[in-house]
């Protein structure tokens, strides 16, 4: 048994960039031009690459994201789940691969499920008028179909994106798509506030006024309708953003949060291994030469000594809403939070966007809408 870690891939594709996206992705109106072959051979040789690094860990979730994965066929996810299989300790409990609504067919979905066992479908929004406003291609009924084919196709886990705040949206409007939501059985959500993200064309709209996002107070009321509404049909609001059926929270992303290891690869891939983070450069054509070459890809990297590895995940794992225990941190990082953190951990209980209650720390109610405020205290 080694050291459990978790695998990502990046697909940097897609049909069209979204207004508000600024996830690396490289937009391919006709799919057939994706250089499928080349990108196949270049992951392969960066896995090679990679393995005798790796030999100490064991793989036990697989997350393939993008950019639109399904824009490229299920053969290439077989040629490279097998390859993963021969090369590294990979044994993936939960593999998850992120899909689009439109365009899916059953056969796709079924060859998907072959390799995959849990599916992301990026809803966004369950009106016409919110699918509008966010820029998307797809209609609710492709959202209606896709669902239908992933759950016939054998997919019994099944995870739904939802993009709320968008200009424009009622209270009403969300309670209806909230409804239709729950009518599709997710197992897992997660619901994204529409936040303009520096250079995009959601960010430009804004500035040049043509755009106007709704007020904060509004945004607050969302956030908890969402809560109440998923916790009361039986989701536990396990992240900031992420709800799930018991036994269903995401393998996966806990890894991240919980500041475990994970290898990440493709262009814009990230990787956190030992004391070492490794980020590929979003540079497809850099990314497929240098492994022409055979040589890792352009990508920059950072060692944490062991402070800044506990000050990170004491951050990141104040995202989930069971917080920290304090007893582990001190076993894992041998840094005692409360003594390390002193007077800022008092001045956030008194301020009530902590709570400390015997021995775990967590975000107050007050502290999960306020959650970036408290990260800057403790960075």
């Amino acid at each position: 048994m080694g050291i459990e870690a978790a695998l990502y891939v990046h697909i940097p594709f897609c049909r069209t960039k979204c207004p508000y996206c600024d996830f690396y992705s490289l937009p391919f109106p006709d799919p057939e031009k994706i250089p499928v072959k080349e990108f196949l051979h270049a992951l392969k040789k960066e896995i090679s690459l990679w393995q005798p690094l790796v030999e100490t860990y064991e793989f036990v979730t697989f997350y393939v994201g993008g950019g639109t994965p399904s824009l490229i066929p299920p053969a290439f996810y077989q040629e490279l789940f097998a390859f993963l299989k021969a090369s590294l300790n990979f044994r993936p409990e939960e593999a998850t691969i992120e899909v689009n609504p439109e365009g899916l067919t059953f056969e796709a979905l079924s060859d998907y499920r072959k390799i995959f066992n849990r599916i992301s479908i990026g809803a966004q929004s369950f009106t016409e008028k919110g699918l509008k406003a966010l820029g998307r291609r797809h209609s609710v009924d492709d959202t209606q179909k896709a669902i239908s084919l992933a759950r016939k196709a054998g997919f019994s886990n099944l995870s739904l994106d939802m993009i709320y705040a968008w200009p424009g949206e009622t209270l009403k409007e969300l309670e209806h798509e909230l409804e239709l939501l729950f009518s599709f059985e997710p197992q897992h959500v997660s619901c994204y506030e529409l936040t303009p993200e520096p250079d995009t064309p959601l960010w430009q709209a804004i500035k040049r006024k043509k755009i106007t996002l709704l007020p904060e107070e509004q945004i607050i009321e969302f956030f908890w309708l969402i809560h109440d509404f998923l916790e009361d049909k039986g989701f536990e609001h396990y992240e900031i953003s992420n709800y799930a059926k018991p036994g269903y929270q995401c393998k996966h992303n806990l890894f991240y949060w919980q500041a475990r290891p994970y290898l990440g690869l493709g262009p814009g891939g990230a990787s956190f291994l030992e004391n070492k983070r490794f980020k590929n450069q979003e540079n497809l054509v850099g990314y497929l030469e240098a492994l022409r070459q055979e040589h890792f890809p352009p990508r920059d990297e950072e060692t944490l000594d062991a402070e800044a590895r506990f000050r990170e995940a004491v951050i990141l794992s104040l995202r989930l809403l069971k917080g920290i225990s304090l007893s582990e941190f001190k076993r894992r990082f041998d840094f005692d939070v409360l003594d390390y953190y002193g007077e800022i951990i008092e001045k956030l209980v008194r301020n009530g966007l902590l709570i400390l209650e015997k021995d775990r720390l967590r975000l107050s109610r007050k502290g999960l809408l306020l959650s970036n405020l408290v990260f800057r205290e403790l960075v």
